[in-house]
């Protein structure tokens, strides 16, 4: 490509998409290079700000079908996970979903910031240590969020968007 090597790829990977761990995070692990999570926080939804009961405003997350709120209710275990480890290391949902992304060899993650403290926020997610029970609690929970996904998603989106 150019006469380079690639040495990265840039991929939605986080606790709520973990599909790139099936082939391409072996693979960038075998090969040497890095993996680049990119919506490391499945665009606020793994910040534990939203749930069934307080779904977001904003349109690009109310068209992306993460927050269905049907999926946010899927999504409950998961975050109430995510809460609970950050409750017991005085720190953020969003931190604990960093630190669980980072904490993969050859990853590294690219999250959003809308405000500087927002962006030192995520900055101190990269010196929390999660420990092996953290890990497999937050994996666990992530293997059983199963979002609905796919065209059955597309009349519910419609509707959660147009309000009817």
């Amino acid at each position: 490509m150019l006469g380079r090597p690639v040495l990265s790829n840039q991929v939605q990977y986080s606790l709520a998409q973990r599909k790139p761990e099936r082939e391409l995070l072996p693979y960038a692990q075998r090969a040497g290079r890095l993996l680049i999570a990119y919506s490391p926080l499945a665009q606020g939804l793994l910040s534990g700000r939203y749930d069934g009961t307080n779904p977001p405003q904003g349109w690009v997350r109310r068209t992306n079908a993460l927050f269905l709120r049907e999926n946010l209710a899927r999504a409950g275990e998961l975050l109430d996970g995510l809460r609970y480890v950050a409750r017991a290391h005085n720190t953020t949902p969003a931190q604990v979903a960093l630190a669980w992304v980072i904490r993969r060899p050859n990853v590294v993650a690219i999250p959003g910031a809308s405000s500087v403290a927002q962006l030192e926020a995520n900055v101190a997610a990269a010196d929390l240590e999660l420990s092996e029970d953290d890990d497999a609690k937050l994996s666990a929970a992530a293997e059983r969020f199963a979002p609905r996904t796919g065209p059955a998603t597309f009349p519910a989106l419609a509707r959660a968007v147009i309000g009817r």
